[in-house]
């Protein structure tokens, strides 16, 4: 149903157009925010009708939930507009090649250090960086052993298979039919870099979607960008939990 390439020197199949369309990338992310509206809105009346806080991070149980949920719901969505008729494979949940799986770590590799880079010029040019994501799923407060276990199974887990199912294997194949290589790999990234809304934190994520998109287009799989998504995401975690913990 789509495209694939087994290694850089092969040449490049025509690609095939998906068997869904924007519009169907559309309402599955309507549905996920509607979900999430949804969601918000239940926890804001049960907290104020019952007089329970809510706290701060989404290792709060109450968002964390909410946070479950939006991204289950993204997973359903593109199941609904996608999968459902055009089958798991076609949205690049398929096997990979050893050696695309292998690539996986010096791609680890590359990305940390190009991050510690991009992130050391932005200190160089700012004077200051600060990761408002800190305080967003932390709260600003030292983790609990049984919170940091339950963030890595979301943050590091249910989040990178959730946004690669929808970026690297719904909204990528769409792109690549449309545009060159090049011109596919550099808009998913973007697109995958402005909806995470933190400029600060652009310059690495459009990096990181770089590496994500390739591995995509290389391998026919979402798998080895899940893998390299859930090992750059477990990394932050540990190292946010290794910074509050020293504070």
């Amino acid at each position: 149903m789509e495209e694939s390439i087994t290694s850089p020197e092969s040449p490049q199949p025509t690609p095939t157009p998906p068997a869904w369309g924007w519009r169907s990338v559309g309402l599955a992310a309507m549905m996920s925010i509607g979900a999430l509206i949804v969601l918000s809105l239940m926890v804001q009346i049960l907290t104020s009708g019952l007089g329970l806080e809510v706290g701060t991070g989404i290792v709060s149980p109450v968002l964390y939930l909410v946070m479950v949920g939006f991204y289950l719901s993204l997973i359903g969505g593109v199941y609904l507009f996608a999968a459902r008729h055009a089958g798991w494979e076609a949205l690049g949940v398929r096997s990979a090649s050893r050696r695309d799986y292998l690539l996986v770590i010096p791609f680890y590799l590359a990305a940390l250090f190009l991050l510690i880079l991009i992130n050391s010029l932005i200190v160089f040019l700012i004077g200051d960086f600060e990761n408002p994501q800190i305080e967003a799923i932390s709260g600003g407060r030292a983790l609990t052993s049984a919170e940091l276990v339950m963030l890595l199974l979301l943050v590091a887990g249910l989040v990178p298979f959730a946004e690669e199912l929808f970026f690297r294997g719904m909204i990528y194949p769409l792109m690549r039919y449309r545009t060159s290589l090049i011109t596919a790999i550099a808009l998913n990234a973007a697109a995958f870099t402005v909806v995470h809304v933190i400029p600060v934190i652009f310059p690495a994520l459009f990096v990181l979607g770089l590496l994500l998109a390739y591995l995509r287009e290389r391998s026919g799989s979402i798998w080895p960008s899940v893998l390299l998504h859930m090992m750059q995401n477990g990394l932050a975690i540990l190292a946010i939990n290794a910074a509050l913990a020293g504070t």
